[in-house]
């Protein structure tokens, strides 16, 4: 299971940050966690194949959340898709959906199924697929707004292979019934059972994606023991205040939620823009909770690195948020071009060469001809080891956006 933010935006996209969006790939195929305008480009850029999608969960009905899910399935039309698709969210999605296709003339050519909460709901399983199953509950919002848990169903115990072939068991068909947990007759009689080869059942990986919220105890429950915790840090603690008063979370809240649900692993996300440089929230959500990482649109995160490491390959340069510079900013220059740069020495001969020539100096050479100086020295041509200087990254803050407002 791989996470991939897409979007890590508040409210309003930056020259450096776009609107939410969240992206979990397993076993080929993709479930999209809100979707934010642009979406479909980042998944572009991260490597991802729109076709695979085939669940998107919205979590609620502010436009930043969901500004591009028509344009995503408007593509998958014109791509000709003939699977199903399945929406889940706040009851109306539905009529969203049908009224933009209605108004464009365009008949869809592939199935939308709808899985649509009442603001009622207490909490429950909205999707229940053959390997994993998605839970929602609502959260702590100005509006009606669910937080989902993705959980994988417990995965079969390991095989021992060598005491299946001791009791007799050769076939592939045999293994597959054994690793389901069901018994087994062989040929001679002999009945093997499958917790005699069969180790225990291994848990399946968990990620909770909690965004737009208050600190909320529906938030803990949801991501209770998960591998992965994606939580919105939209303020500093300096700003609680306003964290309050427009229903979201400090860095300090998502630590405390990570706390009290015992999470592996915390990442935070959905950034006011009037914060250019988004350590300021890391290292307040690390006092309380470790490990804490910052999301990094298009960075992949794993639950298994050693297998998944290398399957999505972003197609752009991710911009390294821990470069050194002055105030955090980035330098555009890649990580691993940090060596130090030495001019190459003149190769003088050696003193024992017979053309070897002293330098002359001033005093003993009437003629002496001054160096010219630095405005009037010859340009050195260009050489092929030189290298060219990648420009400064956009700061994300522009003069004309009210940054107070998110």
């Amino acid at each position: 299971m791989i996470i991939i933010p897409l979007g890590v935006a508040s409210a309003t996209p930056t020259a450096t940050r776009h609107l939410p969006s969240v992206a979990l790939w397993r076993e080929g195929s993709i479930c999209l966690f809100d979707c934010g305008e642009n979406t479909q480009m980042r998944m572009l850029q991260a490597g991802l194949k729109r076709s695979r999608v085939d669940y998107i969960f919205i979590s609620h009905f502010d436009v930043d959340h969901y500004s591009g899910l028509i344009g995503l399935l408007s593509t998958l039309q014109l791509q000709r898709r003939d699977k199903p698709i399945t929406l889940v969210g706040p009851k109306g999605l539905k009529e969203y959906v049908e009224w933009n296709f209605n108004f464009a003339k365009v008949e869809l050519l592939y199935e939308v199924n709808y899985v649509e909460v009442e603001e009622d709901f207490e909490g429950g399983r909205v999707v229940d697929a053959d390997e994993f199953y998605v839970d929602a509950r609502p959260l702590k919002h100005t509006t009606f707004c669910l937080g989902y848990r993705f959980q994988e169903k417990d995965k079969p115990g390991k095989v021992d292979a060598a005491r299946a072939e001791s009791l007799g068991v050769t076939e592939d068909w045999q293994y597959k019934e054994l690793k389901a947990g069901n018994d087994i007759e062989l040929d001679d009689g002999t009945v093997v059972e499958s917790s005699d080869i069969v180790g225990h059942p291994r848990p399946g990986d968990s990620f909770a994606y909690i965004t737009d919220t208050s600190y909320s105890p529906n938030a803990v429950k949801l991501a209770m023991n998960t591998n992965i915790l994606l939580h919105e840090a939209t303020f500093s603690e300096s700003l609680s205040d306003k964290a309050a008063e427009t229903g979201h979370s400090t860095s300090i809240d998502a630590a405390r939620v990570a706390n009290e649900a015992q999470t592996k692993l915390l990442v935070i996300s959905h950034f006011s823009a009037r914060y250019t440089n988004p350590f300021v929230l890391l290292r307040e959500a690390r006092r309380d909770f470790f490990p804490a990482w910052l999301a990094t649109e298009l960075r992949p995160i794993y639950t298994d690195p050693s297998h998944e490491k290398g399957i999505i390959k972003p197609k752009v340069y991710i911009k390294e948020i821990d470069e050194k510079s002055s105030g955090g900013k980035p330098t555009g220059r890649r990580k691993e071009s940090k060596q130090k740069r030495f001019r190459k020495r003149k190769n003088f001969k050696s003193r024992e060469s017979s053309n070897f020539r002293t330098p002359r100096r001033r005093s003993d050479d009437n003629n002496y001809r001054q160096r010219p100086s630095e405005n009037h020295r010859r340009k050195r041509e260009p050489r092929e080891d030189d290298t060219v200087r990648k420009p400064r990254h956009i700061t994300p803050r522009t003069p004309f956006d009210d940054f107070d407002r998110f």
